[in-house]
């Protein structure tokens, strides 16, 4: 129902309500995901794709981010319905875009940035990229050590699934 008004606002003025939209789009793919309509979210996922990049080509600052956690989700969809190429290919793009951002905002993305790394260590091991998939997720669990000691709370669980990548890459590289 959210995105069926957003998409009414934004038709009138897509330029306040293009990002509520998308934000509608990638929440209504997350949802469909969970009740296994893996098609139906991968739809909504790509449309949400598609207006993001245009607000990040628009304002980078303000919707690379969100275009990158997009990614990460497409991702996951992809790896659902079995397309492990395209599936890595949206991994590697949210990767390099967290990276980005992270140079210029590492408080507050380098969490997005590990989580995204993790997403692209198991789209590696799915393509038998082994070697790729562990220093990948190394690196997840170096960015996930740093955020557990400065606020365990928030990133001991994070830190325990990423080592659990790293165990599966560990694991795939005998």
């Amino acid at each position: 129902e959210a995105v069926v008004y957003y998409r009414e606002l934004a038709t009138v003025r897509a330029e306040a309500f293009a990002p509520d939209l998308a934000m509608s789009l990638n929440n209504l793919a997350n949802r469909l995901s969970d009740v296994g309509r893996c098609e139906e979210a991968l739809a909504a996922a790509e449309e949400a794709i598609g207006l993001r990049r245009i607000l990040a080509e628009a304002n980078p600052d303000a919707f690379i981010p969100s275009l990158a956690i997009s990614l990460n989700n497409l991702s996951a969809f992809l790896s659902e319905l079995g397309r492990s190429e395209a599936a890595l290919s949206a991994a590697l793009e949210a990767v390099e875009l967290h990276r980005t951002v992270v140079v210029a905002h590492p408080d507050a993305f380098t969490s997005n940035l590990a989580m995204s790394l993790n997403n692209l260590a198991n789209r590696l091991a799915s393509v038998r990229k082994y070697e790729a998939a562990l220093v990948t997720a190394q690196e997840a669990v170096f960015y996930y050590r740093a955020l557990a000691a400065t606020r365990p709370d928030a990133f001991v669980p994070d830190l325990a699934l990423s080592l659990s990548v790293l165990g599966d890459c560990l694991e795939a590289n005998k």
